[in-house]
């Protein structure tokens, strides 16, 4: 049997061509170890910029309070989230006024200028951004005054919101009263009736309503239960979450706004002036300058002003009363207007004066210093605070995100005015 040949041991050539390879495959395996740590480290640090980091970044500072992005984009989704709400219940509105064409074609703007918002989110977002800048500017002002909001005050409102109230619903104060005494008074001689008919009632203000005697409201039972709304809340903040992404401290976030804007205003109604100067006018509004000429014209030449407006104004809500707009003080009405009534002497017509809602002859019947009654206070308390905000805003220090578009103008506080239609001269949002 044949012996077999021993192995050869490995020559020191051998060895250390072994140990070469050895050190080049280590050195690959750290080289690659290497290159796979800094791709994963740089897509560590591209997701945490994306996901934490960069959404905590401000969108905007407002006197070195930030508004970051997240809170920006929280924000847009709850003013998409109540323009759908609010477009749903224009669309259920229409079957409602379906006999009316009037009625059809106003809802049917409404609906038209919601889906605008809706379908340009940059639009959108750039509105919210005021609303947050402005929220911003009154929050630091209420502190300043030493106005605080509490989590039990926003925990109230939240409650009261939904229709649950701890202490009782509130028992609803009487209804107005009118006090002849304010409503005829002022200090300027009341116009003279250039004819027997048209102004002869006039020269007498009509009444204004007050408020009747406060009473203090008594709490009444309520069936809606604290269990009741409790779940109510949390369904309302599960659907937040799963549908927006949009959490708790959000949605509380608004209700503190609106309380800071109150509580603020309630402070701007304590200082503001309990008399202003008031004029009392009539108008008559017509689409076209040369109609408001050819009606001066025959104003001029003898006609009444109470007919000639029955006839001829686009203003429904009062043509049929001479055009009568009552007494008002300056912010009620559209700035071309308002300048023009103030600067006419009683007894006048003044214009034509053009406005949005067309063009404009103006009667001055009355006019002087008049005493506010609650709803002109809180009216010239509301006025304050518009005019402060937007001198706020232009004073203010505001630094904006470069990678997104500043608002590009102040949003007034939104208000309605009672009565108003689309041919009266009010002042509109």
């Amino acid at each position: 049997m044949a012996r077999q040949k021993a192995p050869s041991h490995p020559t020191r050539k051998h060895l250390a061509l072994a140990a070469r390879e050895r050190r080049l495959r280590r050195i690959l395996l750290a080289g690659v170890s290497l290159v796979l740590l800094v791709v994963v480290a740089l897509l560590a640090v591209g997701i945490a910029e994306e996901v934490y980091f960069k959404p905590r970044q401000p969108a905007a500072t407002v006197n070195g309070d930030e508004i970051s992005r997240d809170e920006l984009g929280a924000r847009t989704s709850l003013a998409q989230a109540d323009l759908l709400q609010q477009r749903q219940q224009t669309e259920q509105m229409l079957s409602f006024f379906a006999s009316s064409p009037e009625a059809q074609q106003s809802l049917q703007q409404q609906i038209a200028q919601i889906n605008e918002q809706i379908d340009n989110p940059g639009l959108l977002a750039g509105q919210v951004l005021q609303t947050l800048i402005q929220g911003r500017l009154i929050r630091q002002e209420a502190e300043r005054r030493g106005i605080t909001v509490t989590e039990e005050d926003i925990d109230r409102a939240i409650a009261e919101a939904y229709g649950y109230f701890a202490d009782g619903t509130p028992t609803p104060l009487p209804t107005s009263t009118v006090d002849a005494t304010l409503a005829a008074q002022s200090t300027a001689t009341s116009l003279p009736s250039p004819s027997p008919t048209t102004l002869a009632t006039a020269t007498t203000p009509p009444p204004t309503p007050t408020a009747g005697p406060s009473l203090t409201p008594r709490p009444t039972p309520t069936a809606y239960t604290r269990e009741a709304y409790e779940q109510d809340y949390q369904a309302t903040l599960s659907d937040l979450r799963a549908n927006l992404g949009v959490g708790e401290s959000v949605f509380r976030d608004r209700f503190a706004e609106d309380l800071y804007r109150d509580r603020l205003l309630a402070e701007f109604e304590a200082e503001v002036p309990r008399s202003e100067e008031q004029v009392w006018a009539k108008h008559i509004l017509v689409p076209a300058e040369p109609v408001a000429l050819a009606l001066l014209s025959r104003l001029r030449q003898g006609e009444e002003w109470d007919m000639l407006a029955a006839a001829n104004s686009l203003d429904t809500s009062n043509k049929d009363v001479g055009g009568d707009l009552g007494w008002f003080g300056r912010g009620a009405m559209v700035d071309a207007f308002e300048q023009a009534a103030f600067a006419g002497q009683v007894g006048e017509i003044v214009g034509p004066v053009q406005s949005p809602f067309g063009w404009h002859l103006i009667l001055i019947v009355d006019r002087g210093e008049r005493k506010l009654d609650e709803a002109g206070i809180r009216a010239a308390a509301q006025q304050a605070l518009t005019t402060w905000l937007a001198s706020a805003v232009e004073t203010a220090e505001l630094v904006f995100d470069p990678e997104l578009v500043p608002p590009t103008e102040t949003p007034a506080p939104v208000t309605e005015t009672p009565g108003a239609t689309a041919g009266a001269p009010t002042a509109t949002p």
